[in-house]
């Protein structure tokens, strides 16, 4: 016969165990999702990983534990890629198109994109051109979550003023690693060098290189303003960015998992998206509060024609459909 003081310890260690046993089984279900990017806390990349977290942790509570990385903490872009494939990390938010495939490289062509509701119109509305991107990364076994922005880039020089294409004649100027767009600077008369981001401050500093383009944003936030005297608004080009997650994640994840995830991402898209376009705007004021001399009076017209050489070197690669496709939306 059990005493009413025995009744109640045993009760009390049943109860302890359950949630010994409830607290194993939370950790164990818990999903991780780890996100990485390249740059600095400041920069609109980690205002979108932040608020997806916000707006996740919304709708599912602790169910999922997001980890952001920023600036460079796991490695390269290219690296992150690797790193999902392998499962170390879960998802990223970059800018990375030929590297995962050469189509995806249209977005990228000089002028293709024409403005804001033009890209908007491509790459944010869910039509069949979204869509047909978004299947090329999956392809390859990545989830797009969404498509967000740099915003429209634009050369900063050393010592000139580049008010038309004709003026980059002799430059050194880094460009991304991207091989479209060498004949386009060739033909305007400059000397284009890929370069590693991470280099390019030095490079700058040291004098291998006389020139840059890049966002307002990104201008700023890596103190170019130090290195470089004119910033030309040639908007000459845009890279989208986008917020990936590996098949791998995605196919282990609940239809309802999936649906929250779907929905902070495009809240946080949405987000980035309005907040990185007001800084680009903003930041050029501030540029030139930092001593940065502005030329806005740029023919874009005179860069037409050289541009077209990435359009030949696109079209022999992958074909038109892609191109064709996003040109219509413009008109």
């Amino acid at each position: 016969m059990f005493s009413k003081k025995s009744i109640l310890l045993i009760i009390a260690i049943f109860m302890l165990f359950s949630c010994l046993i409830l607290s194993v089984q939370a950790a164990e279900t818990q999903i991780t999702m780890r996100i990485a990017h390249a740059m600095p806390v400041a920069h609109g990349y980690n205002v979108w990983a932040e608020k997806f977290k916000e707006e996740l942790y919304a709708r599912v509570g602790d169910k999922i534990e997001v980890q952001i990385f920023p600036n460079a903490q796991l490695g390269t872009e290219t690296e992150y890629l690797e790193q999902m494939k392998i499962g170390a990390i879960e998802g990223t938010i970059l800018g990375r198109h030929a590297q995962i495939d050469k189509r995806l490289e249209v977005v990228n062509l000089p002028f293709i994109l024409q403005d804001d509701a033009h890209e908007d119109l491509v790459l944010r509305s869910g039509n069949e051109i979204e869509q047909k991107l978004n299947n090329i990364f999956l392809e390859h076994g990545y989830v797009c979550l969404g498509w967000g922005v740099l915003g429209f880039r634009h050369i900063t020089t050393k010592d000139r003023e580049v008010r038309r294409a004709s003026d980059l004649k002799g430059l050194s100027i880094r460009i991304p690693n991207n091989p479209l767009w060498i004949p386009a600077f060739q033909a305007w008369g400059a000397s284009p060098t890929p370069l590693d981001f991470s280099e390019l401050y030095s490079a700058l500093q040291q004098g291998v290189i006389d020139a840059q383009e890049n966002p307002p944003e990104i201008i700023y936030n890596s103190r170019f303003y130090e290195v470089q005297k004119y910033l030309n608004l040639t908007s000459h080009a845009n890279i989208p960015s986008q917020f990936l997650v590996s098949t791998n994640f995605w196919n282990k994840l609940s239809e309802d998992i999936k649906k929250s995830i779907e929905e902070a991402a495009i809240v946080a898209r949405d987000y980035h998206v309005k907040l990185t376009r007001e800084a680009n705007i903003n930041l050029i004021a501030e540029l030139e509060k930092l001593g940065m001399i502005v030329i806005r009076d740029v023919d874009r017209e005179s860069f037409y024609e050289g541009g077209q050489k990435a359009y030949e070197a696109y079209i022999s690669q992958c074909g038109d459909e892609l191109l064709n496709d996003i040109q219509k939306l413009a008109k």
